[in-house]
């Protein structure tokens, strides 16, 4: 079968307009795969090394990446400064993958590159979900490196029939929950109070010795830059701020719940709980079809890819399914 002609060029600033604007029309596009995302960053500086695949002189992928050093070793990296990036594609057949595939192997060996480490987004943030360019890479003998467990709320059910499962599973009623909130002055506030949540979600990394992926004013950057696709969720006992879940959209069919933290001191209080229904309530408004809940790994094992049953059983009780989110190397 004669490969399809494939070309690859490094992206420039100069890219931006056509780069953004395919990951708008593409089959997987994420917030992450933006150009504004992947330079948002304020203290951490990438080696960009992005690539812009074309076919016919028309685009066909991109893939975020950064060039890395480590252990003497050169690494194309897609990409440090997101969580999952690949290949963003705009057609998926076998062939056209394959293609892609090996147009991309021959510039990282001919631009000395020692491995590539890659972390495509999961298949339900396809517009039709499809694993046809996993299987791909894993024809091409690339390995999966790190395995991860992503907690995901399917929208597409009723909403009463969704709130309905989580009381079940909480062995709760809705009256308990509405009782909470009126006893405690309970309010919810979609808003821009990034200082108020902050502090909270600092304690909780402490706790777990670990630190935000974000700083604060990266979390007002992003805002920023991205408006109306960062939103944040306050939740307040009185005056009192008790708690925030941070989302973002990533494309017009997931949302991811980045940050869902609490304050402690207000534990009994349920707050997880009940901004995660908030969160549901938002997103089923705003016609997503999937709410990503995240991975769910113990930072403070041995192994840091160790599964945190704590926290997957309590995202288990909020309906949500297991989905592996797979991490691709291949060594040149």
């Amino acid at each position: 079968i004669r490969l399809l002609k494939i070309s690859v060029k490094q992206y420039t600033q100069n890219d931006k307009t056509i780069w953004d604007e395919f990951v708008k029309q593409s089959l997987n596009g994420t917030i992450f795969n933006y150009r504004d995302f992947l330079n948002y960053h304020i203290d951490r500086n990438f080696q960009d090394n992005s690539l812009i695949f074309y076919k016919n002189n028309s685009i066909c992928a991109v893939l975020p990446a950064a060039r890395i050093e480590q252990d003497n070793n050169k690494i194309l990296f897609s990409h440090p400064g997101a969580s999952f990036g690949g290949f963003t594609i705009k057609q998926n057949s076998y062939s056209m993958c394959d293609d892609i595939l090996n147009a991309f192997e021959n510039y990282c060996k001919s631009n000395d590159f020692d491995e590539t480490f890659i972390i495509p987004a999961p298949a339900f943030y396809f517009k039709i979900p499809d694993e046809t360019f996993e299987y791909a890479l894993s024809w091409r003998k690339y390995t999966v490196k790190e395995h991860y467990i992503t907690s995901v709320i399917d929208l597409r059910e009723e909403n009463s029939q969704l709130l309905a499962n989580i009381y079940r599973n909480k062995n709760r009623s809705n009256s308990y929950f509405q009782n909470l909130i009126s006893e405690n002055h309970i309010r919810f506030e979609w808003c821009k109070h990034f200082d108020q949540f902050y502090p909270i979600l600092q304690e909780n990394k402490n706790r777990h010795k670990s630190k935000p992926t974000h700083s604060l004013d990266e979390l007002i950057k992003l805002d920023q830059l991205f408006t109306g696709k960062i939103n944040l969720l306050m939740m307040y006992s009185g005056d009192d701020p008790i708690g925030g879940t941070l989302l973002f959209t990533a494309n017009p069919k997931v949302a991811i719940i980045f940050y869902n933290m609490i304050n402690y001191d207000f534990s009994h209080l349920q707050p997880a709980t009940l901004q995660v229904i908030e969160a549901i309530k938002w997103a089923k408004k705003h016609q997503f079809e999937m709410l990503d809940f995240g991975v769910s790994q113990d930072p403070n094992a041995e192994d840091p890819l160790t599964p945190s049953r704590k926290l997957i059983r309590f995202k288990e009780e909020l309906t949500s399914r297991g989905i592996v989110r797979k991490a691709y190397s291949k060594i040149f």
